[in-house]
């Protein structure tokens, strides 16, 4: 069975329209549930009320029948669990039980006229639920009617849906309130290290640039040293604003052999590692002369230097410190991968869930952008995988790049 990657925004998406899909079918069905277990209960209900009727009225059309009249009336009828009213042929209420208790054990001589308004207000409610069911002396006389009502639990029941609607709007509610409180604080952790990185970004070659400036003044013997040098660190300037630009619109991907451009970023990395007080190393380990993608080389390039700048980051004081950049095919699931491996302090596992979330990071001076802006640049715009393979404690770790092999 395929292991489902719950990284991806697609899947991510479509797991949060199956999980709401399936809170709607959920309380649907127990809406259902509850509204067919009424209406057994109603017939149920009814059918015993009818049962008893009948028994009462049978016992006073015959005569000769032993049945004790009072028990039945008394303890058999009287004694339901349901609202029940006797009224005469003209519909006035004679008898009554489960009306409420302020008036169930009283007579009409003692009613006040609050006492009237609930009796007569219960008697035109259960006249509107069920048909009265009338007591009838020798099949031709009528006595009475019997008009009943429904057990309290049934009632409760039938205000289930109202509740498990308004419960399930309740925690939608609250879910939408904290959703969105989630999102606009990772929007804003997004905006806060954009503009970091941003300026990062631009530091490097705008410092570069204003140190050549300086000793072109001092020194007019450095002038073709400095052309060049500046000449870099505007093309680098003008890489920094084109991935800028490129990050929330549908970049340009083509075919593109990786290697050539790994190459470049590590070349990039080996002229400024004389500048960190770190002694790292960086190889690369290619096992095929060419490997074909469709990329952005921008943005690809953008994402392996962020992998590499954690790699640096990532190396113990003391301990010399190597990168290995190694790219390989993978012909059965046609595709390529490109692992980035170190041998700096690792990742502890309580972490490796939040490393590509936006804000995440474990550096002092690090705002956590660089993983999660990778993870989207591979995903969203090459269709690829970013992951982290492996990590352990002082030993080191390894993120796999997965990109479909071109021919």
């Amino acid at each position: 069975m395929p292991k489902i990657d719950f990284s991806n925004e697609r899947v991510k998406a479509n797991f949060k329209a199956f999980l709401f899909l399936l809170g709607i079918a959920l309380v649907i069905s127990g809406i259902w549930y509850s509204q067919r277990l009424v209406s057994v209960l109603e017939k149920k209900t009814a059918e015993a009320v009818q049962f008893r009727i009948k028994l009462l009225e049978e016992s006073l059309n015959n005569p000769n029948s032993n049945t004790d009249i009072d028990f039945l009336f008394n303890e058999v009828i009287q004694n339901a669990d349901y609202p029940l009213i006797y009224t005469d042929t003209e519909n006035n209420p004679r008898s009554w039980r489960n009306i409420d208790p302020e008036i169930d054990n009283k007579s009409m001589d003692e009613f006040t006229h609050k006492d009237s308004l609930k009796l007569f207000n219960a008697l035109k409610k259960i006249q509107e639920e069920n048909a009265p069911i009338p007591i009838k002396y020798q099949n031709k006389i009528v006595l009475g009617y019997y008009y009943y009502g429904y057990p309290d639990v049934l009632y409760k029941l039938r205000r289930f849906p109202y509740l498990a609607i308004i419960s399930a709007l309740a925690f939608g509610l609250v879910g939408y309130i904290g959703f969105s409180y989630i999102k606009k604080s990772e929007q804003q952790f997004i905006w806060v290290g954009m503009a970091k990185e941003t300026a990062h970004q631009l530091g490097t070659p705008l410092t570069s640039i204003s140190g050549w400036l300086e000793l072109l003044r001092l020194n007019n013997g450095l002038k073709e040293t400095a052309i060049e040098e500046i000449q870099k660190d505007l093309q680098r300037l003008n890489k920094v604003a084109n991935r800028f630009s490129k990050i929330g619109s549908r970049p340009t991907v083509k075919k593109a052999d990786i290697i050539p451009i790994i190459n470049n970023v590590v070349d990039y990395f080996n002229r400024r590692l004389p500048n960190i007080q770190k002694t790292v190393i960086i190889e690369t380990n290619f096992k095929d002369q060419k490997l074909i993608a469709n990329v952005n080389e921008d943005l690809f390039s953008w994402v392996l230097e962020n992998l590499i700048k954690n790699a640096i980051d990532a190396m113990r004081s003391g301990v010399e410190g190597k990168i290995v950049i190694q790219a390989m095919k993978d012909v059965d699931k046609n595709e390529l991968h490109i692992d980035i491996i170190d041998n700096g302090k690792g990742i502890p596992s309580k972490e490796k869930r939040k490393i590509f979330k936006p804000g995440f990071s474990t550096k002092k001076r690090g705002w956590g952008l660089g993983l999660s802006l990778a993870k989207r640049i591979i995903e969203n715009y090459h269709g690829g995988r970013l992951i982290l393979k492996e990590t352990k404690n002082n030993k080191g770790s390894t993120f796999r790049i997965s990109l479909k092999l071109q021919a």
